[in-house]
């Protein structure tokens, strides 16, 4: 794991509201890869949520994890059929995905809610802000943690503290992350899995690699 120094906050919460606002539009997890998070963690979890997405931009897997972890299958075949690859992944009539979003101020078990820094995204379900430095009610709240973002971290120490404070115990948490090398808007790079297990502890539960730099884990704290 390397690490690109940005001494300064504003100057790190600046260039990481803008990496938002130029990728807004991208999803880059999709509804397949979310049903098998859930196929996955099923049979060990008696309580899947409420779920946390970290880093959201637009919401969209925000809406895939309620869908796909609190919906029925025909729900997620609705979903699975609309889904196309630009940008990431979308869908051609994506409003549908948005129906039930669920409520910051009334989180419950079927609940999945999210975490964005750029306020363009303000949603009922979406709470601006840093996801470094969360409210502190959150404490101990979600079942399961979703982030692709963890290499935008300011500093990974202190991102996965936070990221466990508001974790319960037994929970699960779902990460993609890459082995590029760190830059201005990612500063962490050269991450593996092993790096990851140093950061969080807990259960390595999955772990797989999706092209050259890409990974997914799932580790239970």
């Amino acid at each position: 794991m390397k690490v690109h120094k940005i001494t300064s906050r504003d100057e790190y919460l600046d260039i990481q509201i803008q990496r938002s606002v130029e990728k807004y539009t991208y999803c880059k997890v999709n509804v397949f890869k979310v049903k098998l998070f859930h196929d996955l963690l099923k049979p060990i979890m008696s309580d899947m949520g409420p779920i946390l997405c970290l880093g959201t931009r637009n919401g969209r897997e925000i809406d895939l994890f309620r869908n796909v972890f609190f919906q029925n299958n025909f729900i997620y075949r609705i979903i699975r059929t609309l889904e196309v690859r630009h940008l990431g992944y979308n869908s051609r009539l994506p409003f549908v995905e948005g129906f039930f979003r669920s409520n910051l101020y009334e989180i419950d078990e079927h609940s999945a809610v999210g975490v964005e820094l750029n306020p363009d995204a303000k949603r009922q379900d979406v709470w601006i802000g840093s996801f470094d430095e969360m409210p502190p009610e959150w404490s101990n709240k979600f079942s399961i943690l979703y982030s692709n973002s963890f290499d935008q971290s300011q500093d990974p120490v202190r991102t996965a503290n936070e990221w466990k404070r508001v974790l319960r115990g037994g929970g699960v948490i779902i990460l993609g992350f890459t082995e590029t090398e760190p830059t201005e808007s990612d500063p962490v790079g050269n991450l593996v899995y092993t790096d990851m297990i140093k950061l969080f502890g807990g259960e390595l539960i999955y772990f797989n690699k999706y092209g050259i730099n890409y990974s997914y884990l799932i580790i239970r704290i």
